[in-house]
């Protein structure tokens, strides 16, 4: 074969199901190989970024690497910002990226970048092939590596004259599965657990991407039950625990529950399962959790010890770990904590802002949409307020229905995120939340969803601006607007320029009958929310504060 070839073989028998990208001259040879393989759809996106974004969502939902093609140089650029994102987020990726041939490579030749260099602090692993009898190896070594551990996106760099190559030796031993590393549980830290589960009376589980990633849902929700004791999840976190069930107090952190951030501060057992203590949960972080014993469960132990010092550290995959602390954690009753944090669920609801006339708001909507979708429904956001608001309003029940980007705040990554998500659940409902300011950093890969007709529903917010900067002006910069204001588009002209039908909507009647077709749409539909301009999202812990100090708006 020659090394273009060998990339998709190797894909096929890995089972990836579909490659988002566009074509370019570094990248010819692969692009002619994957004609080959009408198995692996192309998804030609209109922009790098979006490629990567939309490999990204597919991973999200599906579980399994994502996988992104794009040209040298400005090609590879652009799939930065889509690295970090899947980074930070902990989201498996392959993304291959053409190079010059090697006899130019260091010449500054047409569209020659060190794309192997500047990515290597937005990847797990990177690879600059040279010989063509490494290709198959290094495609499943990216692929396992993408998905072992805490999952990442790797970067495989193709020059043009390895991709055109035929194989003389090529190495093909097999790639074993990652082995994941040994749970280390001393005798003294299962003394410790077994002292602070019996003793706790006021615990509670806070919960993150990691028991998504580790497919542990189950695992939580039994104990949660078996222990009684309450749930709070971050944002990236949301859905790996019912919304619906008694124990859930909700999003934690700068825009979490006035219960669950309270619950955090009164608790006096902590056990974090696949977080990492972020920014923005901890607030300020002298403060953060004073009358708790905190348990940090995590497989990178780069986490441990890197913002909160836990009494206990436990390094694995919560696959592994669970079971072992399973017999540790006993069947009990916490009845006084649980009223308490009753008592604060209906003293201190998240509330629906009013809206004046002619304008909607957004908890309004979202609670609204939320009664209108089923458990296995999709949501994808971008970021900003809408985000914020999804995640109060919007109740995921199960995880991987809930996808947006979390420690990047990357805008622009709802559009392309959700024709990603789509992908990887062709029969299933896909709806997209993005506000005005977000989906004009990614608005021409509408022309992705005409072509391929994906069947999303894209449900802009529309306030006129970037409505969270103009919050923290508003709050913290005395009032003083500058560079918030937005002349937007006629949105639901703009899609009916791309063939999409859409409306906009500013009553609450109309929101009603909107959402009554849903289950009969057969092609993608934007919606316009005109969501009024002067809202803000609260809860919301001010930076630097502790998370008690929470305003309530």
């Amino acid at each position: 074969m020659t090394g273009a070839e060998r990339v998709w073989h190797e894909l096929r028998q890995l089972g990836v199901e579909a490659v988002f990208g566009v074509p370019g001259g570094a990248v010819l040879p692969l692009v002619d190989a994957l004609s080959a393989y009408q198995e692996i759809p192309f998804i030609v996106t209109r922009h790098e970024s979006a490629a990567v974004h939309a490999a990204d969502g597919y991973a999200r939902v599906s579980g399994r690497p994502g996988v992104a093609l794009v040209t040298s140089g400005p090609g590879g650029t652009n799939a930065l910002t889509g690295l970090m994102t899947a980074m930070t987020d902990s989201v498996p990726l392959v993304v291959l990226v053409g190079q010059v041939p090697t006899t130019l490579i260091g010449t500054d030749a047409f569209q020659e970048a060190d794309l192997f260099t500047m990515a290597l602090s937005v990847v797990k692993h990177s690879w600059k092939l040279e010989r063509v009898d490494d290709v198959a190896q290094v495609i499943r070594q990216a692929y396992e590596i993408a998905r072992a551990g805490r999952p990442g996106p790797v970067l495989v760099e193709l020059p043009k004259d390895v991709q055109l190559q035929e194989e003389s030796h090529p190495r093909l031993t097999t790639v074993p599965p990652t082995g994941r590393p040994p749970v280390e549980l001393t005798a003294l830290a299962k003394a410790r657990l077994k002292a602070y589960f019996r003793r706790a009376k006021r615990p509670i589980l806070y919960i993150g991407g990691g028991v998504v990633a580790s497919e542990t849902s189950d695992w939580v929700r039994r104990w949660a039950e078996r222990f009684d004791a309450p749930v709070t999840s971050t944002l990236m976190g949301l859905g790996a625990f019912p919304a619906n069930h008694p124990l859930f107090l909700g999003m934690l952190g700068m825009h979490g529950t006035y219960t669950a951030n309270h619950a955090m501060q009164e608790a006096d057992l902590i056990v974090a399962l696949g977080v990492r203590f972020d920014d923005r949960v901890t607030g300020r972080v002298d403060q953060f959790a004073p009358k708790a014993r905190i348990v940090h469960v995590e497989v990178d132990p780069a986490e441990h010890n890197k913002i909160v010092t836990p009494d206990v550290t436990i390094v694995g995959d919560l696959r592994d770990v669970l079971p072992r602390l399973d017999a540790l954690v006993p069947e009990k009753r916490h009845t006084p904590w649980r009223e308490q944090l009753q008592r604060w669920q209906s003293e201190h609801p998240v509330r629906v802002p009013d809206a004046p006339v002619g304008r909607l708001s957004s908890g309004m909507v979202l609670t609204e949409l939320s009664r209108a979708l089923n458990d296995d429904d999709v949501v994808v956001t971008d970021v900003g307020q809408h985000q914020m608001w999804t995640a109060l309003f919007v109740a995921r029940n199960r995880p991987r229905r809930f996808v947006t980007s979390g420690g990047a705040g990357t805008m622009g990554y709802g559009l392309p995120a959700a024709i990603g998500a789509q992908v990887a659940r062709p029969d299933g409902k896909v709806v997209l939340i993005t506000g005005d300011g977000s989906i004009q950093m990614n608005l021409q890969e509408l022309a992705t969803v005409a072509q391929y007709q994906v069947p999303l529903i894209i449900m802009v917010m529309n306030n006129g601006g970037h409505g969270m900067v103009r919050q923290w002006q508003d709050l913290f910069h005395g009032r003083r607007r500058h560079g918030v204001y937005l002349d937007n588009p006629d949105f639901v002209a703009l899609a009916r320029v791309f063939g999409i039908p859409g409306t906009t909507i500013e009553t609450e009647a109309a929101l009603h009958d909107a959402f009554k077709h849903f289950d009969r749409l057969e092609g993608p539909l934007l919606l316009e929310m005109m969501i009024d301009p002067n809202e803000m999202v609260f809860p919301m812990v001010p930076s630097g504060r502790s998370l008690s100090e929470v305003i309530e708006g």
